[in-house]
Parts: structure tokens; C-alpha cells; sequence
């Protein structure tokens, strides 16, 4: 509602009077006396209107005569009700002050062409009175927003005027909704907008007139957010399409850009953001194509509950809660949630997606919700500038490391000027690595995938020998050293064929000299300890090598999260609570999509197709030339650094963990019951595409370890590390926690899996000095039963598998007889030799790659530092056959295999909602009948020893109570004698008394 706003200067207006003053003339036509308004005639009054007439664009008709006039109290009692017919009493005159204007205090937002045309229409009132606007003052202001509806009443004629400063046209946004358009756009806020109105000394509009437009920005701008979504998918599958990009099933794939922000900044140590967006963004046209916002508060509903409101009058209203878990999970669910719908708006698949490190989203998209099922698992590509970021602050914490201890033969000085080399090359190392990845990715000559992997991982590697001098391994194609040297040579070998044997050399120009040798620091950093720290930074970038490959980046996404927070003023207010962050959120994603047309979509929304005015389009044409402009300066400084064109020199950068996301409790319900049919039905097709995989047996071999399909493909077997542990597990051991590490867990990320992994490659080494050859392998696939896989570490000759064991806790003891004492168990001393226990997971595990391999032989090599164990290893069928075929057959049927067909952890992430197999269950039933039998024998064991000893117990007691009574017996008897004894010896003293008195 509009606020009213009444002239304070307004008298009563009475009976017309010599003494009052008339109104001011007109400057156009000057009266020096006052002019009274004639008597009404009939020909002055229209005749049948019974209501308000016609009347021109931008003034309210006045209320019929029968209509008590709204604004009657400003007259007297005599003057007739406010119409389009003059009044019927005598003429009055104004006072001067009911022509003052100093009520409308401060500036008004008007629209000038119409706000005179309103006023050229009021020109004349009535042909009689001859009035017309310069007659009539100020009655009331009406203020909506920054809309007014401004009122003015003719002193003579009573005639209503009302003046509006905006244009109300379903062709035109008001200047409300536009203002509060371009505020959101902006990333602007009430209290923005509010300050700027008042510097300008203007009325700003209410907080309720702001929340009731903004509610219904947030609608439009969801709509067209959508719908600008909706095109984007359907170009990104035209594209896929002509790629041919299509799964088994027909629906076709593609690659997305993946990443999440929050409404509040966490510093590094607070992640309790009350909001949260995630966005997913075509890799091919860069454009948005979901997008998602998590609510953690609603303030309607705590207001409510803070003011004791009751529950049914606030239920009708739209509350923003939607999430009740931890801020950190917001990131995964949304994904999540955008890969699942992906079909249902795009007819997409998200098939791979391009991210940052944040394992919780790999977590949730690889392993525990896979959105499309085991058939089509999803493949993460981690992004190169956080890789690469990654490495250069590890490099930067070495060369800022002062604790590291002093070796012989260098001194303080050394060290210092040793750290500050490590921290001057960062930055060319990082760059290395980034154009070795952009290399190798477009290397067309080399078009199987792994191998294009192997070849990065080993210019990843080699990076740091040729950052700090060593090039012995170096490939020519970006090392100028290399280069020089085979143009040297090739120059040699020309002028040695030129000159022929035994001919002079022939005066002439001499062929340029090689550039004088590098300085090679690697021995000095291995002698102070920087160099094993500096691979082992690199090893964790190598391992990457297969996201690496692609060379791509997440910066689609990094674009988009700087857009929102422009959105939301740089997440400095607090927006939660209500629709303003979702729809700050969605205006991101219009403007992604439309190239920062966001004011043109939302005025088309909202008038129905029309287009906003010239000012608004200048503007946006004004903006979209300057980001054209901008794009064309980036695209040429590339150009230039491409064609080593020097470039000015800007300013000088500065100098300068996440932590694992949690995710929370989806459902405290447990998961539904198997339907057998469907079980039947998956079970049979998932044996299937695992027999139809013995087509891709050659292909698996050539694999390289460690890609993301590698890994994918030994998540659906059963592969040779695994043997031990099933065949050595007791009958009722549970299968849940090997099912969740094997399906779910971290992919063995352990401190001893990365030793191994970093040493793994010096092992093999060792091996090719001691006259071995030494072949890189994939994953072989059992002919007989596909769901087991083995990947040893290499293959020597055609009869022989390799197997390298580093141990993280012995690998610095001195001699292999100390470290089979405590710490590397698996070896024993059998008959004076040092060999592999049978009883041990290894041997299980080698026993398995011999026969998925259908080798003879395993050389089974223990590295570490100062000592090695080389054994070879026979193939054992009977073992194979008595303690390991039928057990690995079993768990994989009953335990493994139904998870991976219909997963039941997804549904709330608990481990005990894993199946558990049916033999593990007899065996669980059968050992606890057991335990029960065992505890009934033994409860009747005690009952009996218990019976028995009160049984003795009463024996003792009835013992005790007869001989208590013997005694009892004989102390009385004893007690008679004694008496009977004393009767005798009185009755012999009377007699005696008697005889003397006698």
C-alpha cells in the first residue's frame, strides 16, 4: 500500500471572503482582480453520467456525485462533492498557502515525457470557469516505492487531478521492479539501495515493498534460468551426437566441469555457511547446465518460533530450508543431485566431469552413489591448476623449511642458498609439468591412451632432474640442452662426411658452439636431503598423470563462483534464509548463459516479450563491447607469447588443506527389500558384459596402472591382492568391511601404498641391473572365471610374472636377517633359507597372478635400502585348487557381486546395510548355536558344580548339627553324672554326720 502523504499547509476552505486573497495569476495571463465562478448551468452538467468519464492518459477520473468524495474534508460543508461538475456553491478564494508545495520533500523518480503530457492534458477544466491545472494545489502524495501517485484539486472547480511519475504499462517493468532488478543484478542489497535513495535525498521504497519484488524477481529469474538451462543442454547434445559420443544403451554422453561455493567465507577453518550452491557446466560450450542452492535456515520459520507464532499461520508459507546436514556436504549432494536429473532434462549423462580436490564429491559420484549404476560408472578428471597449485606449495613449504638437519659437507650457507634454488624454480617447474601435459595431450602419433599417460608420468618425473641441471633423460621436444647437443652431433657427422677420410678440413665458417653446460645441483640436493622430499611431492603429481593427459581445467566453474559472488556482494551480507540467494544464484546462471543479458530476459519475462528501453540497451551493448574488447586483448597476448612476441612486464605477484568434506545421514530408513526377480535379472546381466570383456582381454593387458579405467575395472573383480585375505578369512567373518573398502573405500591412499608406489619404479631398476627385462603390464582377466583379475608389477620373459614388495617399516634397517625379527613378517627362515611364507596373503596373492597369468614362475622381489630378497616362486595348481578357487568363487557370488548389481550403502552410507553373504550367514547361525551349546554345557557344567557344592554343603551342616547334638547329648550326660555324683558324695556326708551325731 502507498504511504499518504497530506499537505500540512492545507486550511479549511470557507465561505468566499473580501479579506482572503485569491490564488496567484498566471503568468501567461495576468487578472488583477479576483475572478468568481459563475453558477452551474444546465449545459455545464453532462447529462446521464453516472460515474467517472473518459478521461487523458495519466489522470484519474474523479468519483461520481453520488460518491462521498475521500478528500471532502478539505472543504466546507457548503462546496458540492468532487466530480466533473463544477460546484454548485459561490465562488471561492484560496489562501496562498494552499498553493505551497514544500509538503513533497525531496526528489521523485518521474518519467519526464509522460509526467507533461499528463500535466498539457489538464489544461482546461471546464469552458464556464475557464480553470485548468494552474488552478488546482496539492492535496496528497501517494508514494509507492519509488512510483507516486501525486493529487491535485482545483479550487475552482473541485476537479480531482492525479499525476503518476512512472508509466503503468504491461509493456514497461514499473520502476520498482526494475530498480530492484538492476540492484540483484548489480549485487546490490536493500540496505544498498536504501543508502543511495537517501544520499540523493529521495524516498526509498519499504523493506516489505522490497521483499514482495524480489519475491517475484526470484520467480521470473527461476524461470528463465531454466529455460536458459534447457537450451544450453540441448546444444551440448547436438554436439555429443555429431561426436558420436553415445553409451551402450543409446543415450548420449558428455564431459562436464563440476565445483560448489558457499554464502560465507571460511578462512581455511570455519565451514558452517548457512547456504550453498553447486554448478555444472558443459565442457563444449562453457554454458550452465544445472545449477542448485542448500538452505540450512528459513527466517519465517524462526522468526516464528522466536515470537511463539502459531504453527498453522506460518504453514502456507514458501520455506527456503531444504537441507538439515553439514555445510561441507552441500557440494556433493548438489552434484549428486544434478547428475541425477541429467537424463530427465537434458537426455544427457554426465560421463566424466572435470573437478577440483575435493574427495567427497569423487566419493559420492564414483564409489558410494554412482547416478547411473555399476553399468556406467562416472570418471573424474582432477583439474591441472589445482594439481599444479598442489605441487608448488609443497615446493614452497620445503624451501621455507629451516629445521632441515645440516649433512656432512654442507654447511649452513649451503642449505640456505640450497632452499632459496628450490623456491626460485617452483614456478618453472610448475610450468614444465603444464607444457609436458599440454604436449603429451595432443600427441597425435601416439593413440593409445595409457601409453600417452606413461609418457607424461615419465616427463613428470624426469621434471625436477631437468629444473636443476640433469638432462640425461630429458626428451628433446622441450629441452633446449638435448637439442643442442643432437644439432651439435648431427653438425659433426655432416662435416666429417663432407671433409671424407684423409682429407683436410676445408677453411670456412666453424658450426656454432654448444651452450655451455648447466649446472647440475642434483647431487648437492640429495646430499642435503631437499631431493627426496622434492620427489615425493612430484610422485603425488605423477600419479595424477591420467587426469593430467587431458590438460584441462576447472576454470568454467571458477568463472561462474566469481559471477555469484558478484551476485551476492562478494558474500558479505547475509542472505540466507529466503529466496534472495537462490535467485542471486540463478541470475549467475542467466547471465552465464546469455552473455550477461540478464535485464533484457528478465524485462521480457516480465512484460510479456517486450524489450526494455534504448538507455538499458545501450548500457548492455556498451558492457558486451568492453568484454568483447577485453576477449580480443586476451586472445592476442596469447597469440603473441605463442609467436615470441615480448610482452610489457606487469606487476609482480604477490608472494605468498582442504579438509576431507563429511557427508551426512541421508535417511535414517533402512534401504528396501531385494526384489528377486530384478536381482535375477541384473545378476545375469552384469555376468554377462563380464563375459563379454574377454574380448577386451588384450586391450586390459596393455592397460596402463593406475588410469581411472584400470581402477573402474578392478573395482568389478576379484583381483589377486584381494586372495589372501578371502581364502584366509574364517567362515563367519563378516564380508561388510571388505565389500565397503573394496567398492567404496579410499583405493589405498595409505602412507605404505604411496612408499611402495614411489619406490616401486627404483625396484625395477635394481632388476634391470641384476640382467632382468623387465615388461610393463595392465590387468589380465581369468578365462575361466572373469570376475578375478591380477596386475602384477611386471612380466619377465613369457613364463615369468613380477611381484615388488617395499616395506614402509623395515625399508631403512641395515640387514634383511634384523628385519625379519619383527618388522617384515612375511619372510621366514625355513631350512637356513629366507623365503616366503606359505601361510602368508602374499603367497595367496601370487598364486593368483600365476594362475590368471597362466605363468610358471614369479620372481618375488623385497627392496629396500640397504637390502634386497630375490626368490622364485613355482605355480602350485593343488594349492590353487584346495584352498583358493572355490572360496574366491563363493565370496564374489554371495557377497560382492550383489552390491555391485544393486548397491544398498548408497541409500544412507552405513555399512550395515551391506548384504551379507548367505554361507557367512549359516556359518554365523551355526557358530552362534555353537556358542549357544557352548554357553548351555557350560551353564550346566556350573548348575551341576553349583548342586554339588550345596549338596556337600548340607552334608557338612547335617554333619555339623550331629555332632553339635553328640556333643550336646554328652555334655548333658556328663552333667548328670556330675550330678548324680554330687547327690552321692552329699548323701555320704549327711550319713557320715549322722553317724558321728550318733
Amino acid at each position: 500500500m502507498g504511504r499518504p502523504l497530506r499537505s500540512p499547509t492545507m486550511p479549511e476552505v470557507g465561505p468566499a471572503s473580501p479579506a482572503t486573497p485569491r490564488a496567484p495569476p498566471r503568468a501567461t495571463a495576468p487578472v488583477s482582480t479576483p475572478r468568481a465562478r459563475p453558477p452551474p448551468t444546465p449545459a455545464s452538467t453532462p447529462s446521464g453520467s453516472a460515474g467517472p468519464q473518459e478521461r487523458p492518459c495519466g489522470v484519474v477520473a474523479s468519483t461520481p456525485v453520488a460518491n462521498k468524495d475521500p478528500y471532502e474534508n478539505v472543504f466546507d460543508g457548503n462546496s458540492s462533492p468532487v466530480s466533473w461538475e463544477p460546484s454548485v456553491g459561490p465562488v471561492r478564494r484560496l489562501d496562498e498557502a494552499m498553493l505551497s508545495t514544500e509538503a513533497i520533500e525531496g526528489r521523485r523518480c518521474i518519467l519526464y515525457t509522460q509526467f507533461i503530457e499528463q500535466i498539457k492534458a489538464d489544461r482546461l477544466h471546464s469552458p464556464l470557469t475557464k480553470c485548468s491545472f494552474y488552478d488546482s494545489v496539492f492535496v496528497e502524495e501517494r508514494i509507492m516505492g519509488f512510483r507516486s501517485e501525486i493529487k491535485y484539486k482545483c479550487t475552482m472547480c473541485q476537479k480531482i487531478t492525479v499525476l503518476h511519475t512512472d508509466k503503468v504499462s504491461s509493456r514497461e517493468m514499473d520502476v520498482n521492479m526494475a530498480i530492484v532488478a538492476g540492484t540483484v543484478n548489480g549485487g546490490g542489497t536493500f540496505a544498498l539501495l536504501e543508502s543511495i535513495a537517501s544520499s540523493i535525498n529521495m524516498m526509498p521504497m519499504t523493506i516489505k515493498t522490497y521483499r514482495r519484488k524480489e519475491n517475484k524477481l526470484a520467480d521470473i529469474m527461476a524461470r528463465e534460468a531454466m529455460d536458459a538451462m534447457i537450451l544450453a543442454g540441448q546444444k551440448e547434445l547436438e554436439l555429443a551426437v555429431d561426436e558420436g559420443d553415445k553409451c551402450a544403451d543409446g543415450v548420449p554422453y558428455i564431459t562436464v566441469v563440476v565445483d560448489g561455493q558457499w554464502s560465507k567465507r571460511s578462512f581455511g577453518n570455519k565451514y558452517d555457511a548457512t547456504s550453498g550452491s553447486a554448478t555444472i557446466i558443459g565442457y563444449r560450450t562453457g554454458k550452465v547446465l544445472f545449477t542448485g542452492v542448500k538452505n540450512k535456515r528459513c527466517s519465517v520459520c524462526e522468526y516464528a518460533q522466536r515470537k511463539n507464532i502459531p504453527e498453522e499461520e506460518v504453514r502456507d508459507h514458501a520455506c527456503a530450508k531444504n537441507y538439515s546436514g553439514p555445510s561441507t556436504g552441500m557440494e556433493a549432494e548438489l552434484i549428486q543431485e544434478g547428475f541425477k536429473r541429467s537424463v530427465l532434462m537434458h537426455n544427457l549423462r554426465f560421463m566424466k566431469y572435470i573437478g577440483d580436490g575435493d574427495s567427497s564429491v569423487e566419493k559420492m559420484l564414483c564409489k558410494d552413489k554412482q547416478p547411473y549404476g555399476a553399468t556406467f560408472p562416472v570418471q573424474k578428471i582432477e583439474c591441472k591448476n589445482h594439481l599444479l597449485r598442489n605441487l608448488k606449495k609443497s615446493l614452497l613449504q620445503i624451501s621455507q623449511n629451516t629445521h632441515l638437519p645440516c649433512p656432512v659437507g654442507l654447511n649452513k650457507q649451503d642449505m640456505v642458498f640450497l632452499r632459496k634454488l628450490v623456491k626460485e624454480n617452483t614456478l618453472r617447474l610448475a610450468t614444465g609439468v603444464s607444457c609436458a601435459s599440454e604436449y603429451r595431450g595432443r600427441t597425435e602419433d601416439v593413440p593409445m591412451h595409457h601409453m600417452r599417460v606413461a609418457n607424461l608420468r615419465a616427463d613428470i618425473l624426469n621434471a625436477p632432474l631437468h629444473t636443476f641441471g640433469d638432462h640425461d633423460k630429458c626428451a628433446e621436444y622441450f629441452c633446449k640442452t638435448r637439442q643442442g647437443a643432437s644439432v651439435a652431433t648431427a653438425a659433426a657427422v655432416d662435416t666429417a662426411a663432407t671433409a671424407g677420410p684423409g682429407s683436410a678440413s676445408a677453411p670456412g665458417p666453424s658450426p656454432a658452439a654448444p651452450p655451455p653446460p648447466e649446472v647440475n645441483y642434483v647431487p648437492r640436493l640429495s646430499t642435503a636431503g631437499i631431493w627426496s622430499l622434492i620427489m615425493t611431492a612430484v610422485h603425488r603429481l605423477a600419479d595424477k598423470a591420467s587426469s593430467l593427459v587431458y590438460n584441462v581445467s576447472n576454470n568454467p566453474c571458477e568463472v561462474a563462483n566469481s559471477v555469484i559472488a558478484q551476485k551476492v556482494a562478494n558474500k558479505r551480507p547475509y542472505l540466507g534464509g529466503s529466496s534472495s540467494y537462490e535467485m542471486r544464484v540463478n541470475a549467475a546462471a542467466l547471465s552465464l548463459n546469455t552473455s550477461g543479458e540478464v535485464l533484457r530476459m528478465v524485462h521480457k519475462s516480465a512484460t510479456g516479450g517486450a524489450s526494455p528501453g534504448k538507455i538499458t540497451v545501450k548500457c548492455m551493448e556498451r558492457r558486451k563491447a568492453k568484454r568483447d574488447e577485453k576477449r580480443r586483448r586476451s586472445t592476442q597476448r596469447k597469440l603473441d607469447m605463442q609467436n615470441g612476441v615480448t610482452l610489457p612486464v606487469g606487476r609482480a605477484p604477490a608472494a605468498g588443506p582442504d579438509q576431507h568434506y563429511g557427508l551426512q545421514e541421508e535417511s535414517n530408513q533402512p534401504p528396501p527389500a531385494d526384489d528377486p526377480v530384478a536381482m535375477q535379472e541384473e545378476l545375469a546381466k552384469f555376468k554377462q558384459s563380464l563375459q563379454d570383456s574377454l574380448e577386451r582381454a588384450e586391450e586390459l593387458k596393455e592397460m596402463a596402472q593406475g588410469t581411472d579405467e584400470w581402477l573402474r575395472e578392478r573395482r568389478l573383480r576379484l583381483t589377486a591382492a584381494d586372495f589372501g585375505e578371502i581364502c584366509k578369512r574364517k567362515p563367519h567373518t563378516s564380508c561388510r568391511v571388505f565389500v565397503h573398502n573394496k567398492l567404496y573405500g579410499n583405493g589405498g591412499k595409505s602412507k605404505e601404498m604411496q612408499h611402495g608406489r614411489m619406490y616401486e619404479p627404483e625396484a625395477k631398476k635394481y632388476l634391470v641391473s641384476e640382467g632382468y627385462d623387465v615388461e610393463e603390464c595392465g590387468l589380465f582377466i581369468d578365462q575361466e572365471m572373469p570376475f578375478l583379475g591380477a596386475s602384477p608389477d611386471g612380466l619377465i620373459g613369457l613364463e615369468m610374472v613380477l611381484e615388488i614388495k617395499c616395506p614402509y617399516s623395515a625399508f631403512d634397517i641395515l640387514t634383511k636377517e634384523e628385519a625379519i625379527v619383527d618388522k617384515v613378517t612375511y619372510l621366514k627362515r625355513v631350512n637356513g633359507e629366507i623365503k616366503l611364507a606359505k601361510d602368508h596373503s602374499y603367497y595367496y596373492q601370487i598364486q593368483g597372478q600365476l594362475h590368471v597369468t597362466q605363468r610358471q614362475k614369479c620372481l618375488f622381489l623385497v627392496y629396500a635400502m640397504h637390502w634386497t630378497h630375490i626368490e622364485e616362486i613355482e605355480r602350485d595348481d593343488e594349492f590353487w585348487n584346495r584352498s583358493m578357487r572355490d572360496h574366491l568363487k563363493r565370496f564374489y557370488e554371495e557377497a560382492l557381486l550383489p552390491e555391485i548389481v544393486m548397491p544398498l550403502y548408497p541409500h544412507r552410507r552405513s555399512r550395515n546395510d551391506i548384504r551379507e553373504a548367505p554361507s557367512i550367514l549359516q556359518a554365523q547361525d551355526e557358530r552362534r548355536n555353537q556358542q549357544e551349546r557352548a554357553e548351555k554345557e557350560k551353564r550346566e557344567r556350573l548348575e551341576k558344580r553349583e548342586e554339588a557344592k550345596r549338596t556337600r554343603e548340607v552334608q557338612k551342616q547335617a554333619r555339623k548339627a550331629v555332632a553339635e547334638r553328640r556333643r550336646e547329648e554328652a555334655e548333658k550326660k556328663k552333667k548328670q553324672r556330675q550330678a548324680k555324683r554330687k547327690d552321692a558324695e552329699g548323701g555320704e556326708e549327711i550319713a557320715q554326720k549322722m553317724r558321728k551325731s550318733d
